[in-house]
Order: C-alpha cells, then structure tokens, then sequence
C-alpha cells in the first residue's frame, strides 16, 4: 500500500512539472535571434613585428594560412572600440583564433592564447622585417580549405 502511495505521487509531481516547464516555454521567433556569428581556427604559431602580429592557422582538413593583424586593432576609444582582444589560455586549452562578425561584417578578433611569450607558439619576426597589411581596417575572409 505504501509502494503504491508514493508511486502514484511521484507520478502526481512529474505531470505537474512537466505542465507548469510548457507553459514557460517561450516562441522562438527569427526576429529575436542576433545578428552576430564567429567562426574558430587553431593557431599553429603568431610572430610578433613592431607593428603587427603574423598569424599562422591550421585550415579545415590539411595545410595552413595565414593573416596579419594589427596591433593598433588592441587599442580602442568610446568611438570606435577595440578590434583585438587577448584571452589566456587555461589548462590543456590549445590556442585558437575567432573571428566575429556582424551581419556579415568583420567586428573584432579573439586571439586565446597563452600570456607567457615563452611558449612555442609565439615566435619573433627578424628584426627590422615588415609586416604588409598592418594598415588594414578590417580582416579579410579566411582561407578555411
């Protein structure tokens, strides 16, 4: 009689939940999803310049690309805000590179790599050397194949 009483109960209290979860579901309407997408690559090695970063990434399948940024993208005012932000890297995290854009547009680069110059994935381009498109305004599209 017991077994049966809290069966009958339990089953009272998951129908009640599973009534009150439908009627907080909310309509999901096209016109509230955002504009903004990213896309992410593995970054094999970033040289650094005196004007910019050189970043080589790993493509979808085989080989590699890769893009200059720079490094005047890193500072930023109340007009036009930073496109280049660094994260740390944490544990086993490989680095990577995402790039965001919105509505099509190229918005701002997110480089998470690890803080200590160190590590094997930062190199330094030969001094004196120049980097050719660090007087970009936006990143192109990346070579992904």
């Amino acid at each position: 009689m017991k077994k049966l009483t809290a069966v009958l109960l339990l089953a009272a209290a998951l129908g009640a939940t599973s009534v009150f979860a439908q009627n907080q579901q909310q309509e999901r309407t096209e016109d509230k999803w955002a504009s903004i997408s990213y896309y992410t690559v593995p970054i094999v090695k970033i040289y650094e310049a005196s004007d910019g970063y050189l970043v080589v990434y790993q493509k979808n399948n085989t080989g590699v690309g890769s893009t200059v940024i720079p490094k005047s993208w890193n500072r930023g005012t109340a007009d036009t805000p930073r496109k280049l932000k660094f994260r740390p890297t944490t544990g086993t995290l490989q680095p990577y590179m995402s790039v965001v854009s919105q509505d099509g547009a190229f918005l701002r680069v997110i480089l998470t790599v690890p803080t200590s110059r160190m590590h094997h994935v930062w190199g330094v381009v030969r001094r004196g050397q120049r980097l050719n498109g660090t007087d970009k305004e936006t990143l192109e599209k990346l070579e992904l194949f």
